[in-house]
């Protein structure tokens, strides 16, 4: 956990409380560990694919390769070079989490806790992860209530089943990577965009 390092990634998530989901490979109603529906990848997809997911998926896109850029270019200056990917995994409810070889993890701790840009890369990371978090929300819902109105046999089971796909989807993370060469941002709703 990174609580401690960088309380602006936390503090800034913290109200969040977005919708996710876990996808099914396709098929249009599959269950859960638990029984229960889960939002088809088929269905994401469609949703995704609308004119305004389509173009803030790309505007997301276009501020990852500039963050990424920026992030890595800032570590190279400070001395910080990266032997392997570092991903900073963001959860819907505020968390987050530093994956990589441990020497990567505490120079990229040490450099964010170093940082003293404005607004500094910790912010602009929680920024990035909040508007991926609404979008993945925003097409997961237009998935799930798409999904629902196609598979439900009565009006009022629209409703049932739109709820229970979006309590499917309660919790999700974002995970924005960085290398030396590359960096990558990843959310339910979109495949992972490279920088």
């Amino acid at each position: 956990m990174l609580s401690g390092l960088n309380s602006s990634l936390l503090s800034y998530l913290s109200p969040q409380g977005q919708d996710s989901t876990a996808t099914n490979n396709g098929s249009a109603a599959a269950a859960s560990k638990t029984g229960s529906p889960t939002i088809s990848s088929a269905a994401m997809q469609r949703a995704a694919a609308t004119t305004k997911s389509a173009t803030a998926v790309h505007n997301l896109n276009v501020s990852q390769k500039k963050l990424g850029t920026e992030l890595r270019a800032a570590m190279d200056k400070a001395g910080v070079h990266l032997s392997g990917a570092v991903e900073f995994s963001v959860k819907s409810d505020g968390s987050v989490d530093i994956k990589g070889s441990d020497a990567d993890k505490a120079a990229a701790q040490a450099f964010l806790k170093a940082d003293a840009s404005q607004p500094n890369f910790a912010t602009r990371i929680a920024t990035q992860a909040r508007d991926a978090m609404k979008l993945s929300t925003s097409i997961q819902q237009s998935a799930a209530i798409s999904q629902a109105a196609k598979l439900a046999r009565s009006s009022g089971g629209v409703m049932s089943l739109y709820t229970s796909l979006m309590q499917q989807s309660a919790s999700t993370s974002v995970v924005f990577s960085v290398s030396a060469n590359s960096s990558s941002l990843s959310y339910p709703g979109s495949l992972a965009t490279n920088a």
